[in-house]
């Protein structure tokens, strides 16, 4: 997968070099890679091009430049590899001379869009980091990792991850050395110590097992992420790995019981509920945060397009909130699941509010965040801004 970077996005921000267009796609795509589901999203993406040979038509490109403006788009649909390795939605951005794309976490409604700049929000709406989570289903028999979003888990590490923990730690050969240490003749202190010492050397060999299943997943999938990572184990076991991890980012949540053997879909059933809840309990928080800012001296929200670009432009704007997020329902296993997806307004006077403001606040560096959208509200703000206290 291939997400976008802030500083990715500050690229996209720049006016293109280019005498031509700026395009950008937007595409629900499918992270299983079944022969149907590949014939649909590049299906989408032949009506994308199709779509935008017409708009450059209307605008009364010639044939040769028109060509140029699509010649890339062209190859990425024929890429058949490309389109077996993509998340739930897809960003592609093109000129006559580059293209470049960035997959999307959540689903994204069909858009093509035509103009002077690209369409950046997309791609501030779907970070990466909001909707994707870390999973550790853990025990002393076959820990396993996954990595994790709304469409599913996708196990990881597999051959790296320690075997069960006499295996891990080998100790029948200890065991072994142990027992001829303490027979007659020998050094005898270990008998001394009772069933006492067993127990103590048991808690010893969890806490080294629970270490190694830490280093791997520090080395090879946790050093570099911020995302949540959830635990799937008994209490006592949770704790005890979450006391000796070196990652900071556990979910204070634990998946309790034994889900050894638990399929995939269990767990990513039972995993998405917590990180679902968690999404709603960081929105709740932030719209008070909005509510707040109404009432609160030395700051002021913000809901015009205008003022919040003035505010931006004077350095002003500490939170920029764009509502692009829908909540929806899909049901799964007879259960109804909530799940979330992009969709940028039909108007296309406030998507250039949206982008605009968007663009003021990143430059003068304020933070910009998504919400969830008002659904079947259509006098709901697109756009909120908090000013700087």
């Amino acid at each position: 997968m291939h997400y976008a970077s802030t500083s990715d996005i500050k690229e996209l921000m720049r006016s293109p070099n280019t005498d031509g267009q700026a395009i950008s796609i937007f595409l629900p795509t499918h992270r299983i890679s079944l022969p149907h589901n590949l014939k649909a999203d590049r299906v989408r993406m032949k009506n994308a091009i199709r779509d935008v040979v017409a708009t450059l038509e209307q605008m009364k490109y010639n044939d040769s430049d028109i060509k140029r403006h699509v010649e890339k788009l062209h190859d990425l649909h024929a890429n058949k590899e490309f389109w077996s390795k993509r998340d739930n939605g897809l960003a592609i951005y093109a000129t006559m001379d580059k293209l470049a794309y960035f997959d999307l976490p959540l689903e994204i409604e069909y858009s093509v869009h035509v103009n002077g700049d690209f369409i950046i929000s997309p791609l501030l709406a779907g970070r990466a980091d909001a909707y994707q989570y870390h999973v550790l289903e853990l025990n002393f028999t076959q820990p396993r990792y996954f990595l994790g979003s709304q469409a599913g888990l996708e196990q990881a590490l597999s051959d790296e991850l320690p075997a069960d923990l006499k295996t891990a730690l080998h100790i029948d050969e200890y065991q072994t050395r142990r027992q001829h240490s303490t027979s007659p003749g020998g050094d005898r202190d270990a008998h001394s110590h009772g069933h006492g010492g067993r127990k103590d050397k048991q808690i010893n060999d969890k806490d080294r097992y629970l270490r190694l299943v830490d280093k791997v997943l520090w080395e090879n999938a946790l050093k570099n992420s911020n995302l949540p990572l959830i635990i799937a184990a008994d209490v006592d076991t949770a704790s005890l790995f979450r006391e000796r991890s070196r990652y900071r980012y556990i979910h204070s949540a634990v998946l309790e019981g034994n889900y050894q053997r638990a399929n995939k879909d269990t767990l990513a059933e039972k995993t998405w509920e917590i990180m679902s809840d968690s999404i709603m309990e960081e929105e709740n928080m932030f719209q008070r945060m909005l509510d707040r800012a109404k009432r609160r001296d030395g700051q002021q929200l913000l809901v015009n397009g205008a003022h919040i670009r003035k505010a931006a432009r004077q350095g002003k704007i500490a939170t920029l909130a764009i509502s692009l997020i829908y909540k929806t329902y899909d049901s799964v296993v007879r259960r109804m699941e909530q799940r979330f997806k992009i969709a940028l307004p039909s108007s296309a006077r406030q998507l250039m509010n949206i982008e605009d403001s968007a663009r003021e606040v990143i430059q003068t560096g304020g933070e910009v965040k998504a919400l969830l959208h008002a659904n079947g509200n259509n006098n709901a703000n697109y756009v909120q801004a908090i000013t700087r206290g």
